[in-house]
C-alpha cells in the first residue's frame, strides 16, 4: 500500500501497482499461461489519433513457449491492473497477439527474450472486414451502424461513446475501406455546428473504450477537473502543503504530481503555419455537376475568439506590419473536385453533399493547429490517465530573479494541455509518459 505522506524515504512506493490478472490464452489448443512471473515489462499505448490500443509485451522465457505453447499470432491476453491506491478502479483489457520479434537467446542457451506485439480486439478484427455499401443520415448514426454491422457486441457494448452530430449525408463506403478506415473518413465530414463555432471530430480508443467526439466536447469534459503537475528541480520533492497552496486537493500523494522528466517537442513553426492554412487559406472547388468554380477564404482572426482552445494567443498577430500579406487573401491553397448531388425525391430528405466544402477549411485549420505546442512529461503511474484528459502544467520561469516574482510560472510552458498520447509502462514499477498538446500559443 502506497504511503500517503507525500515525503520522506517512501518515495519509491509511488511506482507501486497491483497486477490482478495477466494471462495468455491459446485459441488453438485451449492452453493458458500466467504471465505475472514471466514478463519483464509491458508498454500500453493510447493515442488520440488511433482507433485501437496497442501494446508491447517484453518476455523472459526459460520454457520456450513460442514452440511449446505454441505462440502463433492467435492468442488472447487478458490484463487487469491499477495504481496501488485503494479508491482506484482496475483497468481491464483484452488484447490479441499479432507479431513476435526481437528474439535474443542468452549466452547459456537456456533462456530467451522476445517481444509480443498486441492490439485490442477491435483493431484485430478490423483488418479482416470491409465495407462496400451505402449509408445515409447523420455521421454519428453511420458510425454506430458500422460498429454494429462489423464487430461482435463484446467489442463495443458499453464501450462505445458517440457524440450526436447534426449533419445529414448520403454516402457510399467503398469496399476497399475497412470499418475503421470508413469511420475515420466519416469523421472528417462530421459537425454539430457550422459557422465560427465548428469543431472537428475525432475517433479513438482509450483504456475505457471507443470515443467519437468533437474537439470542443473533449476539451470541455477534460477541463471540468484538470489534474495539475509541477516541474521542480531534480532533488526537490513536493509537500502536501504546496498542493493546498496552489488551490487544489488530490486523491493521490503529492509526489504523484511531480513531473519526473519534461521535454518540449515543438513550440511553433511559423513557416509551416502559413503553408498549412493555420494563418489563412483559400479553397477552390470545381463542381463537376454544376460546371462551376467556387472560392472560399478562411482567416484565423475571424474565427479565433469563438473556437474552443487550449492556449491563449493566435499563431499570427494582426499587429505585425506585414499582416495584410497574410489576411488580404488565403495564402494556403486547397483544391477540391466536387460531385455533390445525391438522389433526391419527396421522401429523401438528404441535404446536398456539398455541405462538406463549408467545413473543409475549418477542419484543416483545427487539425493542423491541433499540435501547435507539444511537450512530453513522465510521471509516476496513474491508471486513471486517458487520452482526451486535460492537465495543468506549472513550470517556473527559467530566470535568475524568479524567486522574487509574484507570477513565477513561465507562460511558454505552463498552462493547460490536452493529453494526446499515453504510454503506460508496467514492470518493476509503474510509470506513465504523457504527450501533451495545445492548439494555440501560450504567449
Amino acid at each position: 500500500m502506497s504511503d500517503q505522506s507525500g515525503h520522506g524515504n517512501s518515495i519509491l512506493a509511488a511506482g507501486n501497482y497491483k497486477l490482478q490478472k495477466f494471462v495468455m490464452h491459446s485459441l488453438i489448443n485451449g492452453k493458458e499461461i500466467d504471465l505475472k512471473n514471466l514478463f519483464r515489462y509491458i508498454e500500453i499505448y493510447e493515442d488520440i489519433f488511433s482507433p485501437y490500443l496497442s501494446a508491447k509485451l517484453h518476455i523472459e522465457d526459460a520454457f520456450n513457449f513460442p514452440e511449446r505453447f505454441p505462440i502463433v499470432g492467435h492468442e488472447k491476453i487478458e490484463i487487469s491492473f491499477k495504481s496501488d491506491i485503494n479508491a482506484f478502479t482496475p483497468v481491464e483489457l483484452l488484447f490479441r497477439v499479432y507479431k513476435l520479434d526481437t528474439q535474443q537467446i542468452s549466452e547459456t542457451g537456456k533462456t530467451q527474450q522476445y517481444v509480443l506485439h498486441l492490439m485490442s480486439e477491435g483493431g484485430f478484427f478490423n483488418f479482416s472486414d470491409y465495407c462496400g455499401y451505402a449509408m445515409s443520415g447523420t455521421v454519428s448514426d453511420m458510425v454506430a451502424g458500422v460498429f454494429k454491422k462489423h464487430f461482435p457486441e463484446g467489442v463495443w457494448k458499453d464501450r462505445l461513446q458517440i457524440e450526436p452530430t447534426k449533419d445529414n449525408y448520403s454516402f457510399v463506403l467503398p469496399y476497399a475501406y475497412t470499418p475503421f478506415k470508413a469511420i475515420n473518413w466519416l469523421t472528417s465530414k462530421a459537425y454539430t455546428k457550422t459557422g465560427n463555432e465548428y469543431s472537428p471530430f475525432l475517433f479513438y480508443e482509450t483504456l475505457d473504450g471507443y470515443r467519437f467526439a468533437s474537439l470542443s466536447s473533449i476539451i470541455d469534459q477534460g477541463s471540468a477537473n484538470p489534474v495539475t503537475y509541477l516541474h521542480t528541480t531534480a532533488n526537490a520533492g513536493i509537500a502536501e502543503g504546496q498542493l493546498q497552496n496552489l488551490g487544489f486537493k488530490s486523491s493521490l500523494p503529492s509526489r504523484y504530481h511531480k513531473i519526473q522528466r519534461l521535454e518540449e517537442m515543438s513550440r511553433f513553426d511559423a513557416a509551416n503555419n502559413i503553408m498549412n492554412g493555420i494563418v489563412s487559406s483559400r479553397l477552390v472547388v470545381h463542381d463537376l455537376v454544376r460546371k462551376e468554380q467556387r472560392i472560399a477564404d478562411l482567416f484565423e482572426p475571424a474565427i479565433f475568439d469563438s473556437i474552443k482552445k487550449l492556449g491563449t494567443e493566435p499563431h499570427f498577430r494582426t499587429a505585425d506590419p506585414e499582416s495584410k500579406r497574410m489576411f488580404g487573401r488565403g495564402v494556403a491553397y486547397s483544391y477540391l473536385p466536387s460531385t455533390p448531388y445525391t438522389v433526391h425525391s419527396k421522401s429523401n430528405g438528404i441535404v446536398d453533399n456539398s455541405k462538406i466544402e463549408s467545413v473543409y477549411l475549418k477542419r484543416k485549420y483545427h487539425m493542423n493547429a491541433f499540435l501547435t505546442q507539444k511537450i512530453m512529461i513522465e510521471i509516476f503511474g496513474d491508471s486513471r490517465r486517458r487520452v482526451g484528459d486535460v492537465v495543468h502544467i506549472k513550470v517556473p520561469k527559467p530566470q535568475s530573479d524568479v524567486a522574487v516574482l509574484t507570477d513565477m510560472d513561465d507562460k511558454n510552458l505552463s498552462g493547460e494541455y490536452l493529453v494526446t498520447s499515453v504510454k503506460h509502462t508496467i514492470g518493476t514499477a509503474y510509470s506513465c509518459k504523457l504527450e501533451l498538446s495545445r492548439n494555440c500559443m501560450g504567449v
